[in-house]
């Protein structure tokens, strides 16, 4: 009713609707978990005048399986100043299941550009990173490379303003506040010189850590790399050492049949910060551009190759150096018809007998059918 009723020169929408059944199965135990879950995307955007435009976004959960796979208490809250996630559904039932389901609005926000200037406020994306996996300059809203499901990612609820000096060369001032109305502002400048992109960042993470950052991307014969650099000191111990280094360097190169071959190495200093919760962690763990993992030396390798003009084949992996740990992961997309989409999915991570977790393996399988409108 609102996308209708809104007066504007231009009225849009999109989304998609997917059903995924997926298998969790805990190793050496051998205990197994299953959840089905129902995923519907909305996209709403009116074009007022040439000026000024507005976004809403909105996901749509139905989820049911065993009650261990579902935490509906996490699902709930909303990290962001405004609350804009709801349960509506929570029920659990005698035979250990669970059915839950949930709304969130992840952008809504007004988009205002005249000229040079760009204004945005609302929930919004923020997206400063320069790096595949990793990225230590996404102080605002941080996502995880294992959340597959998510290609929107999550937003936060910010006020940005960029001014376009050249079309090479910008600057942005972002200021948001989270639920516990901690506030996160920032400055960034993007320039490129030589064909290298170069951005700098300065600002203060939820009135905790001060955040000095720098990134470079460029080409050097058909080979991708980048870098990503950030450093967190905390606020109340100015004087001392006790700050965070963040840094991330990458390279893909795509050749002439279509194989894309990718890595990534970050470091990051969690030995004070991490979460304690092993390899679920990765999964259950707070994400911050601060604490990006749960050990400080990791690599990441990934292949993807177009198997037919339909069909999509990619094998990753990473190795978490300092716990002597691995994640596994194999993906396969087949186009069936215009709009509609099928995908295999599989998650395996694994602690070696001498890791600091203990032995541990984890699997976990997803089968995915998609439309999208």
């Amino acid at each position: 009713m609102l996308f209708c009723c809104l007066p504007a020169t231009s009225q849009e929408i999109s989304g998609y609707i997917n059903g995924m059944p997926s298998l969790f199965i805990q190793l050496p135990a051998g205990d197994a978990y299953w959840q089905m879950l129902m995923h519907n995307r909305l996209n709403f955007s009116w074009q007022f005048n040439e000026h000024l435009h507005m976004t809403i976004g909105m996901r749509n959960r139905l989820i049911t399986g065993s009650k261990f796979m579902i935490n509906a208490r996490s699902i709930h809250d909303d990290p962001g100043w405004m609350r804009l996630s709801w349960n509506w559904m929570d029920i659990e039932t005698l035979s250990a299941t669970s059915l839950l389901g949930n709304t969130t609005l992840d952008r809504l926000l007004i988009t205002f550009e005249k000229n040079q200037w760009k204004l945005q406020a609302g929930r919004q994306r923020i997206n400063w990173g320069q790096t595949f996996v990793w990225n230590p300059h996404d102080i605002f809203n941080t996502y995880s490379f294992f959340d597959f499901d998510y290609p929107e990612r999550s937003g936060c609820d910010a006020f940005r303003g960029t001014f376009y000096h050249t079309e090479t060369s910008s600057s942005e001032l972002a200021v948001s506040a989270n639920r516990h109305h901690k506030v996160t502002a920032a400055f960034l400048h993007r320039w490129n010189s030589h064909n290298i992109d170069y951005q700098l960042i300065a600002g203060e993470q939820t009135e905790e850590d001060i955040v000095l950052g720098g990134a470079l991307t460029g080409d050097v014969k058909g080979l991708n790399l980048r870098t990503e650099l950030s450093y967190f000191h905390p606020v109340k111990n100015l004087t001392d050492t006790s700050g965070i280094v963040a840094v991330s360097l990458g390279a893909d190169y795509i050749f002439p049949n279509s194989l894309r071959l990718q890595t990534e190495i970050l470091y990051n200093d969690v030995r004070k910060t991490s979460s304690g919760n092993g390899l679920m962690g990765l999964y259950s763990a707070p994400l911050s551009a601060k604490n990006l993992s749960i050990c400080n030396w990791n690599i990441f390798a990934q292949a993807s190759y177009l198997i037919t003009p339909r069909m999509n084949g990619s094998l990753s992996g990473m190795y978490f150096v300092d716990i002597q740990s691995c994640y596994m992961g194999l993906s396969v997309d087949w186009s069936v018809i215009e709009n509609l989409d099928f995908s295999i999915i599989a998650q395996f991570f694994s602690s070696f007998g001498n890791s600091k977790l203990g032995h541990m393996q984890i699997l976990m399988t997803f089968a995915r059918l998609k439309y999208s409108f």
